[in-house]
């Protein structure tokens, strides 16, 4: 015999059956909730991570500008030291050659020396400066005395040097000194009183020389 349901077990099933229809609706609500919060997220993270993506975009092309600007700047400084370093060693090289080009002739003239004609050579520098010495005038009583002073070497030429300037210029008292003079080789002229004094040996002549020879050596270049 089986036992009937009471009206009060239908009341408690009805309750029961609520109760799961209320607990399924906020199950689904809670789901719907969460969809909804989990996708304003997503949007809100892309959107800060554009934000960010596009701020790191700009601070990178930011330093790449600078540093191309900077590299620039430094290259230019480069370059103008290195021309100016360059235009320094062009300029020292020059000098340097001028200097070895005057030296070699310097050292040309000196040689003089061993030719078998030195005497002569000797004679013609006097000579140049004797062309430019005021002879007698008129109503002068005495010529111009004019001593000639060579190198302590070129002593033994002293005497036919002085006795063959006579011969040419015969309106000058020339006489030779044998007071060896301080020159590297060419000739010493002095008045008796060492009133005046003209020096012409080699160097001089080199540095007459300088300018002539330094366009040379710059037209090789």
């Amino acid at each position: 015999m089986t036992q009937k349901e009471t009206p009060s077990d239908d009341g408690a099933c009805e309750e029961r059956k609520k109760l799961s229809e209320l607990q399924s609706m906020i199950l689904r609500k809670g789901d719907s909730e969460r969809n909804r919060i989990l996708e304003d997220a997503r949007v809100e993270a892309e959107k800060w991570t554009s934000e960010q993506t596009a701020r790191l975009d700009s601070m990178v092309n930011s330093m790449e500008a600078d540093a191309a600007k900077r590299s620039a700047e430094m290259t230019a400084r480069q370059l103008t030291d290195a021309d100016s370093a360059r235009d320094k060693d062009r300029l020292r090289l020059q000098n340097e050659l001028i200097q070895r080009a005057l030296a070699l002739f310097q050292d040309t003239l000196i040689a003089f020396d061993k030719r078998p004609d030195y005497g002569a050579i000797l004679t013609g520098a006097a000579a140049e400066v004797c062309r430019q010495l005021p002879t007698r005038q008129d109503g002068q009583k005495e010529r111009q005395k004019v001593e000639i002073c060579l190198r302590k070497e070129d002593a033994r030429h002293g005497e036919a040097v002085a006795s063959a300037l006579r011969q040419n210029f015969p309106n000058l008292d020339i006489v030779f000194d044998a007071t060896p003079a301080p020159i590297v080789g060419g000739v010493f002229l002095h008045s008796k009183e060492e009133k005046w004094r003209v020096v012409a040996d080699w160097k001089s002549k080199v540095d007459e020389m300088a300018d002539a020879l330094a366009k040379a050596v710059l037209a090789e270049l």
